[in-house]
């Protein structure tokens, strides 16, 4: 019975640290897009090496591997504007794998939609800001799903 209790607590520990982590990588995104919709290299710069850190400091989960692959790839654009969106979109469709599996994720998060870039990104909020072209298409784009 000791036993069962102590697993039972491993596993509730370890599903509100994932819950916890999802939220931590999510900001960390919800950075990295608002610095490209802003169309701040720099400021993207910045927010990319640390969405790179925590990708790198979490925990196993079944995206790990291939979220890592693409924010290290984002990683490598550099201060680069351009490089940088043009790598976006694949952060972007593998964190909502995340998102979407994570039954713990406390607002809503939508999945949008650019048919310019034929891209995604994701956001907390409903209003399109797109990040792939910042102000000169500011409002181009959809909401494509909802977490």
């Amino acid at each position: 019975m000791k036993n069962l209790i102590v697993a039972i607590t491993v596993m509730l520990f370890g599903f509100s640290a994932f819950a916890q982590n999802t939220g931590n990588l999510l900001n960390n995104y919800i950075s990295v897009k608002n610095a490209l919709v802003s169309s701040d290299s720099k400021a993207a710069s910045t927010a990319i090496t640390a969405l790179n850190e925590a990708v790198k400091s979490e925990g196993d989960f079944a995206q790990k591997a291939e979220l890592q692959k693409a924010t290290e790839k984002l990683n490598k654009a550099g201060d680069n504007l351009e490089k940088q969106r043009a790598a976006f979109n694949d952060v972007s469709t593998v964190l909502w794998k995340v998102v979407k599996s994570s039954d713990k994720v406390s607002q809503p998060v939508y999945y949008q939609y650019c048919p310019m870039k034929k891209a995604y990104w994701l956001s907390k909020e409903k209003e399109i800001k797109n990040p792939y072209y910042g102000s000169s298409m500011l409002t181009c784009g959809k909401v494509a799903e909802t977490k």
